[in-house]
């Protein structure tokens, strides 16, 4: 017995560094393999756990709808490269579009067509108007667009009062008048276990790529131990006031970078459905927005138009399941009105 443990200690690290080569993974990394793989199953394989901005979605994603440039950038049609210098797209499920529809069937991708500038989906299912902005501004520079639209709606800004949206999330208070960063803080899967030797060992041998591929298959419910309902976890902030303060400061280095911000205010069903008026959280984000000098392109009106048009137009729009976001033609209505604001400001700028 004692030889065999002698010799399965001797064997493993040449068939860590075997695998390692095989599988093409970094041989000197020290890296919880274990931890990643629970990430997987929590967030799916196109999203990724993420230290600014709690998750998000993986460079060079492919799957039969659903495909990512560097950056997370969602394709909209066969490009392969980061195309700078047209429109950087930002918001949450909304503008990403889910799995729900393809590639070209987001509003990112209608507008691309209609407009004929390049277009940049940097939308993220889930986000709140936090993740946005900060998303926005790790992209400026990447993307180096002329002009940013940040979509955003009821929920995604109640958002920002969550430290934990079904995973952990950044969050910002306010003291004294100045925005405070709080940092995602990542967490085991299985937060209420109680820790043992056992857990103690899993957590060590979770480092070995090969123990983690092994363990697994053969003792998945020791191994992967149980993954927890959505936990969802509120701050003691407020989310309108830090919605203002987020667009006022995104505004600011837009200027500086000479960038054009356009705040696309967009509705769930439900809202639309009831006729019932929009929320506080999202008058006073149009309103901070208007007050900073962003653009707001309003889809309140449009929406209800179509309805008042023909009343069961909203089977056509949205989607009935996933986020609740909308349809190919839904995304290409909304594609339309941004169309028609981005060449009224060009107007505007050409005076």
């Amino acid at each position: 017995m004692a030889l065999a443990c002698i010799g399965a200690a001797l064997a493993l690290p040449a068939f860590e560094i075997g695998y390692r080569l095989q599988t093409q993974r970094p041989v000197l990394a020290l890296e919880d393999w274990r931890a990643g793989r629970l990430e997987d199953l929590k967030f799916g394989d196109r999203v990724r756990f993420d230290p600014v901005l709690g998750w998000a979605l993986r460079d060079e994603y492919e799957s039969e709808r659903y495909h990512t440039l560097d950056h997370g950038i969602r394709r909209n049609f066969c490009e392969r490269d980061i195309r700078p210098g047209g429109v950087l797209a930002v918001g949450d499920a909304f503008t990403d579009g889910g799995t729900e529809v393809a590639d070209g069937e987001t509003w990112p991708a209608h507008l691309e067509r209609i407009a004929a500038v390049p277009v940049l989906n940097g939308g993220v299912a889930g986000y709140a108007i936090d993740q946005i902005v900060l998303r926005a501004e790790q992209l400026l520079t990447e993307a180096q667009p002329r002009t940013l639209i940040v979509g955003v709606h009821e929920e995604s800004i109640e958002r920002a009062g969550f430290s934990v949206y079904g995973t952990p999330k950044p969050y910002y208070t306010i003291d004294a008048g100045t925005l405070v960063h709080h940092a995602p803080v990542r967490e085991p899967a299985s937060p209420g276990a109680t820790p043992d030797w056992r857990t103690a060992v899993r957590d060590i041998l979770g480092y070995s790529a090969v123990l983690d591929v092994v363990l697994g298959h053969v003792a998945p419910d020791y191994w992967q131990g149980r993954i927890e309902a959505p936990v969802f976890r509120t701050v003691d902030n407020d989310p309108t006031a830090v919605t203002c303060a987020l667009l006022q400061r995104l505004k600011g280095r837009a200027d500086t970078a000479g960038v054009r911000v356009l705040l696309l205010m967009q509705y769930a069903r439900k809202v639309i459905a009831d006729g019932s008026e929009p929320g506080a959280a999202t008058r006073a984000a149009a309103a901070c927005a208007a007050a900073v000098g962003m653009e707001v392109v309003d889809q309140l009106g449009s929406l209800r138009a179509a309805v008042a048009a023909k009343p069961d137009v909203l089977d056509e729009l949205y989607l009935s399941s996933g986020f609740g976001q909308m349809t190919r033609a839904g995304n290409r209505a909304t594609a339309e009105l941004l169309a028609g604001a981005l060449s009224k400001t060009v107007a505007l700028n050409n005076k």
